[in-house]
Parts: structure tokens; C-alpha cells; sequence
């Protein structure tokens, strides 16, 4: 059948275009239902209060997992392991425990941390990342005077019970 045929054969059967535009667009419906309620949805579900949990979770999780004396280095690192989970929990315990606590004691590190900004880049009923702007003042017994650093930072967070927990710590 050629060109002309199957347009003469189509007009000849008008019935038969308007059910293939009409099978056409169920098709196309559906496969929009689909998409809004798998990928649209969730999003919406997410409040505003969850994304400024969230972000006030993640900002306080940097200070508090950025922010220490040579004195209190033990104890807060004791204290943060409380807000993690996951690999980076284990991650965390083993590189503070190695390298962190006795660096700190030993070339006596102080360090506190400020979010400057921060703010949701993808919020889900269970996870969570936030991006933070973190500024850094470190001082130590080789460097007295107190040296600032900028940097962002991906902070992943997975929903445990009514609690969000840190699950990765990532410099951008």
C-alpha cells in the first residue's frame, strides 16, 4: 500500500482514525497519570516543615561533627556519633578514633564551624540531602592564630522513626 492508498483508506474510514487517536490518547493519559504519581507525588507529599527539619538537622549535625577542643575532641565525637547511621556512621567512629582524637590531642586542634547557608536540594518521605556552607576557624599549638576555611557540603540524611539521622558527609 502506498501513500495514497492508506491516506484514501483512512478517510474512507473515519471511525477507524478517530479510535486510533482516541486509543492514542488513553495511552498518553495513562502514562501521565503514571509519571505524577510516581515522580510528582512524593515530592509534594513533603512539606515545608520537613525541609526545614531537615536543613536545621543538617546544619547542626556539621557544627556538631566539625566543632571541637582539644579537650572536649573525645566527648564530641561521642556525642555526634548519636546523630549518624549507616556506612558513614562507621566510617566516622573508625576515622576519629584513629586519626581525629589523638591529632587533636596531641597537636592540640581547636576548631569551631558555622553554617553560613543552607538549603534543601532534594527532600523524599525518607531521604534527604542538603547543601551547607560551612565556615571552618582552626587553631592549633604550630598555628595559634586562627585560620578560616570555606567550603559546601553535601549532607545526606535517612529518616530513622520520627528522627533524621546523618548518612553521608560529602565536601563539594
Amino acid at each position: 500500500m502506498n501513500a495514497d492508498e492508506k491516506a484514501r483508506w483512512w478517510s474512507r474510514n473515519p471511525r477507524r482514525l478517530v479510535s486510533v487517536l482516541a486509543a492514542f490518547t488513553a495511552v498518553a493519559a495513562a502514562l501521565a497519570a503514571t509519571l505524577y504519581v510516581t515522580t510528582y507525588r512524593p515530592d509534594q507529599r513533603v512539606d515545608d516543615d520537613v525541609r526545614a527539619a531537615v536543613t536545621d538537622t543538617a546544619s547542626q549535625g556539621a557544627v556538631a561533627l566539625l566543632s571541637y577542643t582539644p579537650d572536649t575532641v573525645a566527648s564530641v565525637v561521642d556525642t555526634a556519633r548519636g546523630r549518624l547511621t549507616g556506612e558513614f556512621l562507621d566510617y566516622y567512629s573508625k576515622f576519629t578514633t584513629e586519626v581525629v582524637v589523638p591529632a587533636a590531642q596531641e597537636s592540640q586542634v581547636a576548631t569551631e564551624a558555622t553554617v553560613a547557608a543552607a538549603g534543601p536540594v532534594d527532600v523524599q518521605a525518607d531521604t534527604a540531602t542538603v547543601l551547607l556552607f560551612v565556615n571552618q576557624t582552626t587553631t592549633s599549638a604550630a598555628e595559634p592564630e586562627p585560620a578560616t576555611t570555606a567550603t559546601s557540603i553535601n549532607v545526606e540524611l535517612t529518616r530513622s522513626g520520627d528522627d533524621w539521622l546523618i548518612s553521608g558527609f560529602d565536601p563539594v
